[in-house]
């Protein structure tokens, strides 16, 4: 999927009614961003697909608090980083 190419908006309310396709896009949409600051921020003997799930989960389990003030890739650029700070803290 080129970048850019999601519906973002869309999506997210699509997200926001239970849509297992609409999270499946998502996901492939925020896989490369969510994977490069797992590379950046990796703990050591964690695997970074593990922490990659871990953070997806916690997208998803906390998208009711986008509120939308900002880009949805910068709020899930700020929950993996405290995803990876708090494992590196762990």
């Amino acid at each position: 999927m080129a970048e850019g190419s999601l519906d973002v908006a869309g999506c997210l309310a699509r997200i926001r009614r239970q849509d297992e396709d609409a999270a499946r896009e998502m996901v492939g949409h925020l896989y490369p961003l969510v994977m490069k600051i797992v590379r950046s921020h990796l703990p050591r003997r964690t695997d970074e697909e593990d922490l990659a799930q871990i953070i997806f989960a916690r997208v998803f389990s906390r998208i009711e608090q986008f509120s939308g003030g900002v880009p949805f890739e910068h709020w899930v650029s700020r929950v993996a980083v405290n995803t990876c700070l708090n494992q590196l803290r762990a």
